[in-house]
């Protein structure tokens, strides 16, 4: 076994061809001899300050040392080149760290021509290198000029890095080793490890270098938003419709086998897949190999179908960043994130977290199976805020293992509650799932005070009975509003024998009141009056202005004739 690779797994270095893996000790100067590449899979330079500092400062400790004990060489880390193509080395891990130990170089004047460094071009890349430009040209400077000629020679000649050689046409196995070397410390973010096995994938594909160059810019420029879909929605659909429980960290290293997946066919993999994974790859490889042109339909991606590996993961990645950005962006002015006004106020507030991103994975599963206008969507989006929200209102907290036991229909939700994903999933149309869903039994719930919540939910709720020419006037919507009220529970503790004795228009006025359906127009007097949303929604006309007295005379006749009654 090669010296110093105790650290990679048995299994690992198993696995490995030996005659395509080289492991040496070497010195700096040695490793920067020739030409190395920042290959185009890689992420952008991003070492601040303080990591610069930290790396300058233990080379300067180990120096001190080594004229005190007598030690040979300080050493580094590990290197991971692999031969391309053109005959120089791509890094495939360590490029922070040598990209620093150029720069250290060209501070100090120590590169000479032998050292030549293809790094990418991109503005991280710049922004970084220009502060740490100027935070090592001031650390430096102060040390004098013999200091830093002694600081130059040891880093060159007196630290050593363990480098690891991989051999052209053997990238699987470089990219073997990184996962596993990253695996012992601070862990990548599993869509670094996705990035990269399907980049791999698309070497074996023979994807053009700058078409994988575009794939891979076009992913790293919305690296944030790629982690949070994969992270949080992706990965909890893709367990929901199966029924299995997502970890409340989101996706790992140990779930991302579920987005590696088959193969385009001559790969030899899909000889292995069922008939109707077949019929996927088949349909994607036809995709690509048409001119393009208006005419020409994209590739229809679903969630649940199986992943195809390669370029076409690129594609869709792309495809369901837009489509999720579609719904969360505050800059997005499109009719799908109209849809979504119910959850805004609540989407950057903890307490409701788990509640919209349960709302935002809904509707991007709907979307992505069944499409539709925007009337459609906005149906979806009312069915998805009204089951995300009875889940927050039902509760007074809610760990994420209740949010799985919600969708999932377990535990105290078993007999009254529908896993939408799997609704989703066995539905043939979209109209089927918002009318299993609108017939959906629930328990009532239990008095809250979240008023806000509160409003909204019962607005969405009685949206079909206000806007189907069931209600005419205020007193039709009043009725409509105080009926809901009463079938979610609100009053339940009021309850005696299935009567309401308890219960009075004072009582229900201030429910309302609270919950915002009435408002209070300080202009004119001690006036109120439903709220405007509600009257100009439905085109009722002026809306009328009450003291508070004749609401509550209102509500009382309306609980007497036994409207709002959930047992009549």
């Amino acid at each position: 076994m090669p010296p110093n690779t105790s650290f990679w797994s048995r299994d690992v270095l198993k696995s490995m061809n030996s005659d395509a893996i080289d492991v040496s000790v070497c010195s700096v100067r040695e490793l920067l001899q020739g030409e190395l590449r920042i290959p185009p899979y890689q992420r952008p330079y991003t070492w601040q300050a303080s990591n610069v500092v930290q790396l300058i400062e233990d080379i300067a400790a180990s120096e001190e040392r080594d004229s005190q004990e007598g030690e040979c060489r300080y050493r580094i880390g590990t290197i991971i080149v692999y031969q391309n193509n053109e005959g120089s080395f791509d890094i495939v891990d360590g490029q922070q760290r040598v990209v620093t130990f150029h720069l250290l170089l060209a501070v100090l004047d120590m590169c000479d021509g032998t050292m030549r460094l293809n790094i990418r071009d991109d503005m991280s890349t710049r922004q970084h290198l220009c502060e740490n430009n100027r935070v090592v040209r001031q650390l430096l400077d102060s040390l004098g000029s013999e200091k830093q000629r002694k600081f130059a020679e040891w880093l060159l000649d007196g630290c050593e890095v363990l480098r690891v050689e991989v051999a052209q046409g053997h990238l699987s196995e470089a990219f073997q080793m990184f996962d596993s070397q990253n695996a012992r410390g601070k862990e990548l973010d599993p869509t670094d490890l996705l990035k990269a096995f399907h980049i791999r994938r698309m070497d074996v594909d023979g994807t053009v270098e700058s078409r994988k160059r575009a794939l891979v810019q076009q992913w790293e420029q919305n690296q944030d938003e790629i982690q949070y879909l994969f992270g949080t929605y992706l990965y909890r659909i893709q367990c929901w419709y199966h029924g299995a429980q997502p970890r409340r960290d989101g996706l790992d290293a140990e779930s991302i086998a579920m987005f590696e997946g088959i193969d385009l066919p001559g790969r030899g993999n899909e000889y292995e897949c069922a008939n109707w994974e077949r019929n996927f790859i088949k349909a994607w490889y036809a995709s690509v190999k048409e001119p393009r042109n208006e005419a020409t339909s994209p590739y229809a991606f679903q969630i649940d179908q199986p992943i195809i590996n390669g370029e076409a993961f690129f594609h869709y990645a792309e495809h369901y960043r837009s489509l999720l950005h579609q719904q969360t962006a505050d800059n997005e002015p499109s009719s799908v994130k109209k849809a979504c006004v119910d959850v805004e106020p609540f989407q950057d507030v903890p307490k409701y977290r788990y509640m919209t991103e349960l709302f935002h994975s809904i509707l991007l599963y709907y979307r992505d199976r069944f499409g539709g206008d925007d009337d459609d969507v906005a149906g979806a989006a009312r069915m998805a805020f009204l089951y995300a929200a009875y889940m927050r209102l039902s509760v007074k907290s809610l760990p994420f293992a209740a949010v799985n036991n919600y969708v999932l229909a377990a535990s105290r939700w078993e007999h009254r509650n529908t896993c939408i994903f799997e609704v989703i999933r066995n539905a043939a149309r979209g109209q089927d799932v918002l009318s299993h869903m609108a017939h959906s039994p629930r328990d009532p719930v239990e008095e809250s005070d979240d008023w806000g919540l509160w409003y909204r939910y019962i607005l969405r709720s009685s949206e079909n009975r206000i806007g189907d020419g069931k209600a005419s006037s205020s007193e039709d919507i009043l009725r409509v509003l105080v009926d809901n009220l009463q079938a979610t529970g609100l009053f339940a503790k009021d309850r005696v024998e299935g009567q309401y004795p308890s219960i009075s228009g004072s009582r229900v006025f201030d429910v309302l009141y609270n919950a915002g359906f009435i408002v209070h127009q300080k202009k004119r007097g001690q006036l109120y009056g439903l709220r405007e949303e509600i009257v100009g929604d439905y085109a009722f006309g002026e809306r009328k202005w009450r003291k508070k007295k004749e609401w509550v005379m209102c509500l009382d006749v309306l609980l007497k004739r036994g409207e709002g009654r959930d047992d009549k």
